[in-house]
């Protein structure tokens, strides 16, 4: 008896649209980039989870697809609609977490991304907005690779022909990031304080009663310079970061005389006025003292990746 074989060399490749997360999990095991290999992990378990919790929410639209080709993983991209998130002040849909090796599984999942826009009546798509952004960041890294990974920052993606896919099914090269490296100390310009301004540092459990206004701060100051926004969600991520880092990480011991370290009395005065033990390091907040309103902060964030390692 004689028994002939045969196997078909081409199968289609398929779009599907999946809410299992083992599955997903797999998918990102197999495929995600991320240039330090000992925080993969947690990127991972990070973005499994908020999918998630997304889920979880019946009002949330969120849609994961992958392209398979066989059991082959060609492509993944994931969908959304926030609630919060706008793009010059409009209500806008987001794609990212892009992964696609040709063009044409690219222009298959982003066309099941703009169908899902149409459905729920939103007109502007716009990525890689890879939410959620503290471990996903924005866009495509173009310079300082040679440099850790950053908060907020893009690079997870390495393939920039990826880019080239974008541009050739019709999207257009919108917004331009940049990220800094503050070398200097301090500036002659900047050692004078207005007297009516007051420093303090605040307790992580005091910070979420100024979560409305330090959002309301940042939307007045860079409205005109950055083109998207996602509400007070943004603020709580910056939290929920302080949170995550244990107190012994930072372990501030008390400096005597502040004026031996500052000529600026506003800065020494804080400094007098604050319990180091409960503290947010990270968030000083400057008010006026004669009306009480928050008119400026910077939230330093702690690297993200670091306190993972």
């Amino acid at each position: 008896m004689v028994q002939i074989l045969e196997k078909s060399l081409y199968e289609p490749v398929l779009i599907e649209e999946s809410k299992d997360i083992r599955e997903i999990r797999e998918v990102l095991e197999e495929i995600l980039y991320v240039p330090d290999a000992r925080v993969r992990h947690y990127i991972i378990n990070g973005l499994c989870n908020y999918i998630q919790s997304k889920f979880a929410d019946p009002e949330y639209k969120l849609k994961v697809f992958i392209a398979y080709q066989g059991i082959e993983v060609l492509g993944f991209v994931i969908s959304q609609i926030d609630p919060n998130y706008t793009s010059y002040g409009r209500k806008c849909g987001t794609f990212g977490w892009l992964y696609s090796i040709s063009l044409e599984t690219c222009k298959n999942l982003i066309k099941h991304c703009e169908a899902f826009m149409k459905e729920n009546k939103v007109r502007k798509l716009r990525g890689p907005i890879n939410f959620p952004k503290n471990i996903g960041g924005l866009g495509f890294q173009t310079e300082g690779f040679e440099e850790q990974m950053l908060y907020g920052v893009s690079s997870f993606n390495k393939n920039t022909e990826i880019l080239r896919y974008l541009e050739e099914l019709g999207y257009k090269k919108e917004s331009e990031y940049t990220c800094v490296y503050v070398a200097q100390k301090d500036w002659d310009k900047g050692r004078k304080i207005d007297n009516d301004i007051i420093f303090r540092y605040l307790s992580l459990k005091e910070l979420y009663g100024y979560a409305e206004e330090i959002r309301n701060l940042a939307n007045n100051s860079f409205f005109e310079i950055l083109p998207d926004a996602s509400g007070k969600n943004r603020v709580f991520e910056f939290f929920e970061s302080f949170a995550k880092i244990p107190r012994e990480f930072y372990n501030i011991h008390p400096i005597g005389d502040p004026y031996k370290y500052t000529d600026i009395p506003q800065f020494a005065e804080a400094w007098e006025t604050c319990d180091l033990k409960k503290i947010e390091p990270y968030a000083p907040l400057a008010f006026s003292r004669s009306t009480g309103e928050l008119v400026g902060t910077l939230l330093g964030l702690p690297d993200l990746y670091e306190s993972y390692l």
